[in-house]
This record gives C-alpha cells, structure tokens and sequence, in this order.
C-alpha cells in the first residue's frame, strides 16, 4: 500500500473537492500528476522528468498557464498544485515560480529532458 505526505494528501482531496471548477488545462495536468503518483510508489529522478516534460508538452507556452491560473492568487486556493505552495505564499506566478506548472516551465532543472528509454 502506498503512503502519502500530506501535501500530496491535500493536492488529491483538492483535485476531488474541487475538479469540476478548475480550468481544463489545470484539471489535465493534474489528473496527469495524479496518475504518475498513483502508479510510482517510490519516483526516481527519471520518473520526475518525464511527469515535467509531459507538463510542459501540456501547457506549451506560459500564456496558457497565465489565462488558466487567472489572476494571482485566484485558484491557488482550490488549485491542486496550491498544496505544494510554501506556507506564507497565498500564490505563483511567472515572477513567483513556487507550484509545479510554474517551475516546469520558469526552473532551468526543470527543463532537463529525461533519459530515453
């Protein structure tokens, strides 16, 4: 059986709670994280890289993660990625590269294609 921490507790409650108001890129791309959770019980670095290429294949260029998130702070809240926000952060953005989607396409680390296999 697999355990979660609590942020990855908190990201799949908000993905059920709150799946039918969330933008149709931000449901896809968090459905897609929350089938790589549920299938890797224990992700190495390979398994991260291709989840973060697939993102960004998702979101292709940042204005269409700028037209789903809204304005700053606006989904965060019922946002599944807003459970990785550090607390004291109320958002991400371009500037302010703190959840997921926002670091695949703003973090050089993230840009690292993964192995072939």
């Amino acid at each position: 059986m697999t355990h979660y921490g609590l942020q990855t507790m908190d990201f799949l409650a908000r993905l059920q709670k709150f799946a039918e108001e969330l933008p149709p890129l931000l449901l896809e791309m968090a459905r897609l994280l929350q089938q790589s959770i549920e299938a890797v019980d224990r992700p190495q670095l390979e398994d991260i890289q291709r989840m973060q290429a697939e993102l960004r294949r998702l979101i292709g260029e940042a204005a269409a993660l700028e037209g789903a998130c809204g304005t700053e702070g606006t989904l965060c809240t019922k946002c599944p990625f807003g459970a990785y926000l550090p607390s004291g952060f109320p958002f991400a953005s371009p500037q302010q590269p703190l959840c997921l989607p926002w670091i695949v396409l703003t973090h050089p680390e993230a840009q690292v294609q993964p192995p072939a296999n």
